[in-house]
C-alpha cells in the first residue's frame, strides 16, 4: 500500500464518507477510476470534480439501496449512449459519487465490459482505497475514447515517462 501526497480536502472528505458504506455494501472488487483515481495514484495536475466508482452490478445495487435518500435521480451522464451500467449518482458528500456497476463501453459497435486487471491500494487516512494501476487507468481511459479521457490518458503517459530513469 502506498501513501500519496496531500490531496484536496473535498476529495478526502468524500472518501471518508464513502469508505464506511463501501465496506458495508461491497462484496466484489471495486475501484476508484477517472480523475479521482489518477489523483489517488499520484498524478498531479488533476483535481477531480467527482468520484467515479467502478464495481459489480450487485454492489452498485446494494449501494443504491443504502443511499437511496441521497440519489440524484435527475442527473443524466453525458455520452450515455457510449456507456451502459447500473449507474447512480449521489450528491450528499462534498463531491458527487458516480457509481457504475458492470460498466460497458461501446467500441466499434460492440459492447465491451470494462475490467481491471491490476490494482494498487492507496492509503488515505488509514483506509486502503483500491485504484487501477496507472497503466490500467491509461488503458481504460483510452478505451473510453472521448477527448477528455484521451487527454487524461496522455497525462498518465507523461507522468509515467517522467518517473522512468533517464540515461545521461
Amino acid at each position: 500500500m502506498s501513501a500519496i501526497p496531500a490531496i484536496d480536502a473535498r476529495l478526502m472528505a468524500t472518501l471518508a464518507g464513502l469508505m464506511p458504506i463501501a465496506r458495508a455494501c461491497f462484496r466484489d472488487p471495486w475501484w476508484i477510476i477517472g480523475s479521482a483515481g489518477m489523483r489517488l495514484a499520484g498524478v498531479g495536475g488533476t483535481e477531480p470534480n467527482d468520484v467515479d466508482l467502478l464495481c459489480s452490478g450487485r454492489d452498485a445495487d446494494a449501494l443504491a439501496e443504502a443511499w437511496a435518500a441521497h440519489r440524484d435521480a435527475d442527473y443524466r451522464p453525458a455520452d450515455d449512449g457510449r456507456f451502459r451500467s447500473r449507474f447512480a449518482r449521489f450528491a450528499h458528500l462534498p463531491m458527487p459519487v458516480e457509481v457504475m456497476g458492470d460498466l460497458e463501453v461501446r467500441v466499434a459497435g460492440d459492447w465491451q465490459p470494462v475490467r481491471v486487471a491490476s490494482e494498487v491500494q492507496v492509503e488515505v487516512n488509514g483506509q486502503a482505497i483500491p485504484v487501477p494501476a496507472l497503466f490500467e487507468q491509461r488503458r481504460i481511459l483510452a478505451l473510453f475514447g472521448r477527448e477528455k479521457d484521451l487527454a487524461k490518458a496522455a497525462r498518465i503517459a507523461e507522468f509515467l515517462d517522467d518517473r522512468k530513469p533517464h540515461a545521461h
